[in-house]
């Protein structure tokens, strides 16, 4: 028989408020993942003004991705704040209108424009390993996070808007002081059960709006330049050669594109870009520096298929080093980046004997079934080898590994991530030696849109 929200079980709330006062933002993905092992894997949470369908099993997930967009959206609410924040695009359109979005985008992002860019990628390794090659020569401890982050806006501007801009060599991090301040509010903003930011702006409301104004200022900046070259060498309009050349002259042609979407495309690919890839890789590099062993396994991969070289210079040799893309995948399973995705039922339906209403919230949290031996063998344990052909683990259920989405709505970025993955690690283990100077127990998740780390210190050494 059909269970209906109100018939599912959920933490105890207050009058009215329900459990509002019980959420911490920064610790909601452990905070589900608790409650989801006291009242399963399906529940309700009360939050006072709205009421909350949590859900945590992996096929039920994998199904609510799959009848995107016919049955369920994401939320409305995190479409409208995101919209306030000048971010309209693939990420949060709907329908027919992400359909053209996701073309382009896709389009941008496919392997022969990987294979194209790839070049200007290995420029930016090779830059990010002057940068640690300098790091491991003064032999003080530094926080590994802000190099990535830099890294990874170099790369995102090169690939979407064709310009280079060195954040990794310079001293001052203008775009990333304003970047690293827009994602922590939107979290805020969808969660805050009232849009009290409309009615009283504090500090921290105030910063962003200067940080969303600047960034709008930089791609209104890149969009004008690059108009400027396609009216300069009108053969672009046949062979775009990045991603804001063939999104405006989109533009010019789909009704579904105009300049705010232009702008909302290229923030969102901005922003995105730099903050998913760059808290993998410091993920990845923070649970490695606990596994010598694991280590050990990517020395010997990356000492045979780069020989002498110190970093992956071709495209086809990037694709061989397997035990990295495990590694990587496992650091994705326990420490996803966007573990927590909202979504919006728009029409009664029952999926797995769950009655979803029309308008209903639903929280999908992914990560909780990803660390069960219920899907995965022997879940708690660091295991690349569970990722290779050869693995041995009987219980390998890929319904718990969505870090990248399901159904139509998979992130396109997924093989550029992976590809400047692979490349930062390999440099990394064949280059140098790493040491965690920050106390692994004091690192801490932090839950602001995307999962990230408070800060730590790593020290380098040059491998001998």
């Amino acid at each position: 028989m059909a269970i209906t929200l109100e018939e599912l079980p959920g933490p105890k709330g207050l009058p009215i408020l329900g459990n509002i006062t019980k959420i911490d933002l920064p610790n909601l993905h452990k905070q589900i993942e608790q409650w989801a092992d006291e009242f399963g894997d399906v529940y309700h949470l009360d939050l006072g003004f709205t009421n909350q369908l949590v859900v945590t099993r992996p096929s039920l997930i994998q199904k609510i991705s799959m009848d995107r967009p016919d049955v369920f959206i994401r939320s409305s609410k995190m479409d409208k704040i995101l919209r306030e924040g000048s971010v309209h695009g693939v990420f949060n359109a709907e329908g027919e209108e992400w359909k053209v979005h996701r073309s382009l985008i896709t389009k941008g992002l496919d392997v022969k424009h990987q294979q194209q860019f790839y070049p200007s990628l290995l420029d930016k390794v090779e830059r990010l390993h002057r940068k640690w090659s300098q790091r491991a020569d003064e032999g003080k401890p530094f926080s590994i996070q802000d190099d990535l982050l830099r890294f990874t806006v170099d790369v995102t501007t090169s690939l979407a808007f064709g310009y280079e801009i060195n954040t990794l060599e310079q001293q001052e991090g203008v775009i990333q002081d304003h970047m690293e301040k827009i994602f922590p509010m939107i979290f805020k903003r969808i969660n805050d059960p009232i849009p009290w930011y409309r009615i009283m702006k504090g500090k921290k409301s105030r910063e962003f709006d200067t940080a969303v104004k600047e960034m709008i200022k930089l791609v209104d900046e890149f969009i004008l330049k690059t108009r400027e070259k396609i009216e300069k060498d009108p053969s672009l309009r046949e062979n775009p050669t990045n991603l804001i050349e063939s999104i405006i002259l989109a533009s010019e042609t789909e009704d579904a594109i105009g300049d705010k979407e232009v702008r909302g495309n290229l923030l969102t690919l901005l922003m995105a870009g730099e903050d998913t890839t760059a808290h993998t890789l410091n993920w990845l590099i923070y649970l490695l520096t606990q596994l010598p062993k694991v280590q050990d396994e990517i020395r010997k991969e990356v000492d045979s298929v780069l020989s002498d070289n110190k970093i992956v210079n071709d495209y086809k040799l990037n694709s061989q080093l397997k035990y990295i893309e495990g590694c990587t995948n496992e650091s994705l399973r326990f420490k996803p980046v966007a573990p927590i995705i909202l979504h919006e039922a728009i029409k009664e339906v029952e999926i797995e004997g769950v009655v979803f209403k029309k308008g209903q919230k639903v929280l999908t949290q992914y990560r909780h079934g990803a660390l069960s031996d219920k899907y995965f063998t022997d879940a708690m344990d660091f295991k690349p080898e569970r990722w290779l052909k050869a693995s041995q683990c009987p219980m390998h259920n890929m319904d718990a590994f969505t870090p990248f989405g399901a159904g139509p709505r998979y992130c396109p970025g997924r093989n550029l991530a992976i590809l400047e993955v692979r490349g930062v690690i390999a440099m990394l283990f064949k280059n140098f030696n790493l040491e965690l100077v920050t106390p692994y127990e004091d690192v801490d998740e932090i839950m602001a849109f995307t999962l990230m780390s408070s800060d730590y210190q790593v020290r380098l050494t040059h491998r001998k």
